[in-house]
């Protein structure tokens, strides 16, 4: 395999230049998009931990091992932002969220935002969470070949609207918000980043008005009558000299909150459900548990149920909500060793990370065994959430939301996969599977 140098460092640096090989590039940009995990892995075994190719007209350093990802997000030089990155992939259609930030509008945001995530608002989603998922599994279809993506996907939409927004929205109007959230999302991911009518970016920027003007006209009331959904506690959070967000950034960070809510949300459920069907002894285990809760478990009980637990933290290994985590180099830097150049777009690939042998044995197989009292493993070694200071803002409020799907799907359906085999779903962010399911109800006990 021929191989190719990045850039140069001086000729007086220690530094190594990062290799890649020699392709094209349309090539690579497939590759990253539809299954980056793959493309990564085999970098490693041609080139190393520290690697690089060219897609969509940049060159992008892959960095793989927990070591490499801990010096990239830890970013003690102050060499690396998110906003260049994301922009570039995000920003047509997701401008000045939370993820397109950095230091310091960053910090001040993510303080404000924080506050609709603290443990007391967590508790007081969950009686919601319990009321809406247990009628919404009620409705889950029965039979072979249910589409569990589908059923899930919707109720993410369903969570989302009424944790984040407090709204319950009559059928038409949430077909058409979802139908709004999905062109903004493929917009995100779109090749062709040009408003030109018919592709999905000109799509994608008529999704962003009929949501943008939901959440304007929701505003004034939220902060007249605040309730207990996350839109009311942005409209009412407040930093210690009184200044809070404008009803223009309540609106950029909603739209990009309940975009990677959903999203995240439901690769989290569908991995759980996927991998439970494909594991009798585990679902039954897990469905052990849920039984000796009430119909209605607190968000304390479900964070002390071991076997939910470890479930969905193997789930999310094998599938992570967020498969990649990249950076831009605001400056000529190192990484492992190897220079980088400023302008470089650098990217934590997840998904491989979380299959590499000498870290997770047998990684290719669901064992959530493996969680079971681990304390030894290095802290980078699993970061379904991403790291470091972009840490994904509600990762706990996504293991409740998942764990409470589990439950009530426990407590009243029985599922199996009918195929080993899954569809991929490629969206901006993520990586979602879908699956084909028999599915039957509980007998009443």
């Amino acid at each position: 395999m021929r191989l190719r140098v990045l850039a140069h460092p001086d000729s007086s640096s220690t530094l190594r230049p990062v290799m890649g090989p020699r392709g094209l590039p349309m090539s690579a940009a497939r590759q990253l998009r539809s299954d980056p995990a793959r493309l990564a892995t085999s970098l490693r075994a041609r080139v190393g931990d520290i690697s690089f190719v060219s897609a969509l007209g940049r060159d992008i350093v892959i960095a793989q091992g927990p070591d490499a990802a801990a010096e990239l997000l830890r970013d003690a030089d102050r060499a690396y932002a998110n906003g260049p990155v994301y922009g570039f992939a995000l920003g047509s259609v997701f401008e000045r969220g939370i993820l397109l930030m950095d230091a310091p509008d960053h910090r001040r945001h993510r303080r404000l935002m924080q506050q609709a995530f603290t443990a007391a608002r967590l508790d007081g989603y969950q009686q919601r969470l319990n009321d809406l998922i247990r009628s919404r599994v009620a409705g889950f279809g029965t039979g072979s070949g249910v589409d569990m993506r589908a059923e899930l996907k919707a109720l993410a939409l369903d969570v989302a609207l009424d944790i984040f927004v407090g709204e319950r929205l009559p059928q038409p109007e949430a077909d058409r918000l979802n139908r709004a959230f999905v062109e903004l999302i493929e917009a995100g991911g779109a090749l062709v980043r040009l408003p030109i009518p018919g592709t999905a970016h000109f799509r994608g920027r008529h999704a962003r008005r009929v949501v943008d003007e939901m959440f304007a006209e929701l505003i004034p009331r939220r902060r007249r009558e605040p309730g207990t959904d996350l839109m009311s506690a942005l409209c009412q959070a407040c930093e210690a000299d009184g200044r809070q967000l404008s009803d223009a950034q309540i609106v950029d960070h909603m739209r990009f909150m309940l975009f990677a809510a959903h999203d995240t949300a439901t690769i989290a459920m569908t991995s759980m459900t996927y991998q439970l069907g494909r594991h009798p002894q585990w679902r039954e285990r897990v469905r052990a548990q849920a039984f000796s809760l009430s119909d209605a478990p607190s968000a304390a009980e479900l964070r002390e149920s071991a076997a939910m637990d470890s479930v969905f933290k193997e789930a999310v290994r094998l599938r992570p909500p967020v498969p990649v985590i990249p950076r831009a180099a605001v400056k000529d830097t190192e990484l492992g060793g190897h220079f980088i150049p400023k302008g470089t777009f650098v990217v934590v690939v997840t998904g491989s990370n979380h299959r590499l042998p000498e870290i997770w044995p047998d990684p290719d197989s669901f064992l959530p065994d493996r969680f079971d009292g681990d304390t030894t493993r290095h802290r980078m070694a699993w970061m379904p959430f991403g790291g470091g200071a972009h840490m994904c803002i509600g990762m706990h409020f996504a293991y409740l939301e998942s764990a409470t799907v589990v439950h009530h799907m426990l407590r009243h359906l029985d599922w199996t996969v009918a195929s080993d085999a899954y569809e991929r779903e490629d969206t901006a962010l993520t990586d979602n599977i879908g699956f084909a399911a028999e599915v039957s109800r509980l007998s009443p006990a």
